[in-house]
């Protein structure tokens, strides 16, 4: 059944990339720099926003620069294909990690009924990112820290008897510099030590807060071994400071319910999720439990967490991952030995109820991506990019918030992009008062075009932002912009100029071309 589980997860997560939307492309540039260029270049990439022409010397923390390396490394090693493989691989073995907890606790039933129903939220963000290593380090801690409560813990203990506790320290080094997630494993840590500070006030052994107390703190003094220091650490609270434009994954369920925009998100399944965990903490205080033995810990991360994925849905994976063990737990908690017949037999008809539900579903997940089914690219999506590249079209270029990596992995150091997909690296005014206010009104796009004096503009028409559909209709019936290229994925406007006059004259997209209406 394990076996198949991670099949499964794995089922789920294969996914094309579609390069012209995606992060990746300005992650592997990120690498590349940190790899291949000057140290004045390094520092430029860490701390400014370096790949844009607007805003180009705007303070800004890279954060995720390791991440870079790393899918840089990958990248020229195998490819898209070998990132894909390495993303989904890094992904299963997060989810088996905590498997493995799940089933030690509650049995390979219970474990297996609460994968299947975790398992469609914990592979919903199928795209290369670098939260992946967030993933697998999230799982590492609680296991590290889980196995640390099962052991039992004497004044004769050495220090030494213990290594495996300061794999803790080494791990969130390398996790502060490869994504800002690592502000889960301090969240592990605080857990833990509150539940052994209230078990020290218990049973006054001093011996097992005294030791996650030193590696808490050497995991603190460690994560400031990164490019930013003291800021880098604190950096989880600060980077939606200087957010000027609204992103989907880090709004809240009923912001986006307000909105209607519900569609692949599992609303529904992480509510029931929310109530079933609920519930397992509520079983015990029904029966005669020994409360006294009940890890406080867990209803720590269960309350930071819920709270954390309610308000940001990009938070779903890392909610649904440590649902799966502290589930488990309560669950095997409350049936005890005498009742594991009751439990099993139990275990063993929801086990058959949520395989047939799953297999539905997945099957129709499956089905509905068929088109994006795969590893590596998505078909011809450099297609645009190739075509402007080879008709040495130059900037400057107008494009909109998605595509700015696909052109930052592609361009740069050639053409620099007026925006793209990091709202922390821009200006609030940026985008409220220059970037969208430039697609909404057309005396606004005038003024920025006579400022920067746009020769070419390269856009996502999948761009489904009331701005972004303004903006392509009315460039569409624009004669001072031609159409020259278009495909499934990008569109691309030249400027009426000498300089693309050879090329207007022979790629122009007819304005018949093009079905547009305004809604």
């Amino acid at each position: 059944m394990t076996g198949i589980l991670v099949l499964w997860c794995a089922l789920l997560l294969v996914q094309k990339v579609n390069l012209s939307r995606a992060d990746i492309g300005r992650h592997i540039k990120n690498g590349e720099i940190m790899v291949d260029t000057s140290w004045s270049e390094k520092m430029e990439v860490l701390n400014t926003n370096f790949y844009s022409f607007t805003e180009n010397n705007f303070p800004f923390v890279n954060h995720h620069w390791l991440s870079g390396v790393v899918f840089y490394f990958i990248f020229i090693l195998g490819g898209f294909k070998g990132l894909s493989f390495f993303y989904i691989f890094l992904s299963c073995l997060s989810f088996y990690i905590l498997f493995r907890i799940a089933k030690n606790e509650a049995g390979l039933e219970v474990a297996s009924i609460l994968s299947i129903l975790v398992l469609p939220i914990i592979t919903q963000r199928a795209e290369i990112r670098p939260e992946v290593f967030t993933y697998l380090f999230l799982a590492s801690f609680f296991y590290i820290l889980w196995k640390w409560t099962k052991e039992e813990i004497t004044e004769e203990s050495k220090l030494r008897d213990k290594k495996y506790l300061f794999l803790l320290p080494i791990l969130m080094l390398l996790w502060i510099n490869l994504h800002v997630g690592f502000i889960f494993g301090f969240l592990l840590l605080g857990s833990f030590w509150i539940s052994e500070f209230v078990n020290f006030c218990k049973t006054k052994k001093i011996k097992r807060i005294k030791w996650l107390t030193l590696i808490s703190l050497f995991s603190a003094i460690l994560s400031l071994i990164n490019p930013f220091f003291i800021k880098g650490l604190f950096y989880p609270f600060r980077i939606f400071e200087n957010y000027g434009y609204l992103v989907l994954e880090n709004q809240s369920i009923s912001f986006l319910e307000n909105l209607n925009i519900t569609n692949g998100l599992h609303f529904g399944l992480i509510k029931f999720l929310y109530t079933l965990a609920l519930l397992s903490f509520a079983l015990p205080l029904f029966v005669k439990k020994d409360l006294r033995k009940f890890p406080i810990q867990n209803l720590i991360i269960f309350v930071a967490t819920s709270v954390w994925s309610y308000f940001a849905v990009r938070d779903f994976p890392i909610f649904s991952l440590l649902f799966l063990p502290i589930v488990a737990y309560n669950i095997g908690f409350f049936f005890s030995k005498n009742e594991n017949n009751i439990g099993k037999n139990l275990s063993i008809t929801f086990l058959v109820i949520t395989l047939v539900w799953f297999s539905l579903t997945s099957f129709s997940r499956i089905k509905e991506k068929e088109s994006s089914f795969g590893i590596g690219l998505m078909p011809k999506v450099n297609a645009a990019v190739e075509f402007y590249k080879y008709q040495n079209i130059k900037g400057p270029i107008f494009n909109n918030y998605d595509i700015g990596g696909y052109l930052i992995f592609h361009l740069f150091p050639e053409e620099k992009v007026f925006v793209d997909n990091r709202p922390e690296a821009y200006s609030v005014d940026f985008f409220q008062k220059i970037y969208v206010p430039a697609q909404e009104k057309r005396e606004e796009w005038l003024k920025l075009d006579q400022k920067y004096n746009f020769n070419s503009i390269f856009f996502s028409h999948l761009d489904l932002t009331p701005w972004g559909q303004n903006f392509l209709i009315q460039e569409v019936s624009d004669f001072a912009w031609a159409p020259v290229f278009a495909d499934e994925y990008n569109i691309i406007f030249l400027k009426r100029n000498t300089q693309n006059a050879e090329i207007i004259k022979k790629y122009e997209i007819p304005k018949s071309n093009f079905g547009v209406t305004r809604q």
